[in-house]
């Protein structure tokens, strides 16, 4: 008799043990989901390439807009080496100021030169827009060096003019949407083809991309410099000067050099429309 109410006993221990652990599992399968937790991470929404006036109004200080040297502005925009002959050249001479930008901006660029002083600190979006109208400027150089004869274009994009030269426009439209391509993307591509169509008919000759580039190369030496000089008390106000001038060159180069400008909208126009691909 007592082996039996052993036996019960030990019986309804075990439906007791299933029924616990069999609750608990379906607690857990009801119980929400936590995702992991997620940093919160920085990210500039501004435009990095602002007006003065607009920096200093978004600061809400008044502060004084750094002055520049006529000067030194003329002596950048000198033609210092000789120009390129070939494509070749050109690209040789554009990428070498591109490794010297690479340099400056692995140490910081300017932005970190103004960051590290605590006085030049309210004027650190100088060095910003020093570091990022830079790139802009080597960067269109670049481009510029292998669409002098006309737009570089890859596989997809040859494609696009193909079927704009061959079938014109409105039938190029129609075939792409009945495909199922959105209208405003093959609308997109229609003013992609037009430009890259009209840009066969152009011939900057290199030796004209090389004075931009030996302009530039001024440029960029001066970048360097700045890059590296220690500023305290007896040379901050020089190392504003020559920084706010550098800015003020880089600047009116994009718009007055004829040949960046071109590269410089070019570029923009691929980049807004994701289509610069493999270009």
């Amino acid at each position: 008799m007592c082996k039996l109410k052993r036996l019960m006993i030990i019986f309804y221990a075990m439906i007791a043990w299933v029924l616990i652990t069999g609750c608990d599992q379906e607690a857990a399968q009801e119980a929400p989901l936590q995702m992991p937790f997620k940093e919160n991470t920085w990210v500039r929404k501004e435009t990095v390439t602002k007006s003065k006036d607009d920096f200093f109004s978004s600061t809400g200080k008044q502060i004084e807009s750094l002055p520049v040297d006529a000067s030194l502005a003329k002596q950048l925009k000198t033609i210092s080496t000789p120009g390129a002959s070939n494509e070749k050249d050109c690209i040789a001479q554009a990428a070498a100021l591109d490794q010297r930008r690479t340099e400056v901006q692995k140490r910081g660029g300017l932005w970190h030169s103004f960051e590290k002083v605590a006085e030049t600190k309210k004027y650190s979006d100088y060095g910003m827009q020093l570091d990022s109208q830079m790139n802009r400027l080597v960067f269109s150089l670049k481009y510029l060096c292998r669409a002098a004869k006309g737009m570089p274009l890859d596989g997809w994009a040859r494609n696009i003019v193909a079927q704009v030269e061959e079938n014109g426009k409105e039938k190029m439209r129609e075939y792409n949407i009945e495909m199922g391509s959105a209208p405003a993307d093959v609308d997109t591509w229609i003013a992609f083809a037009e430009m890259a169509i009209e840009s066969k008919k152009r011939d900057i000759s290199y030796e004209k991309i090389g004075e931009s580039i030996s302009r530039a190369g001024n440029m960029v030496a001066l970048y360097e410099k700045l890059s590296l000089e220690k500023v305290d008390e007896s040379s901050l106000q020089p190392f504003y000067k020559k920084a706010s001038t550098l800015l003020s060159v880089i600047n009116d180069s994009l718009k007055s050099d004829p040949n960046i400008a071109l590269s410089v909208k070019e570029e923009n126009f691929l980049a807004i429309t994701d289509l610069e691909g493999e270009l």
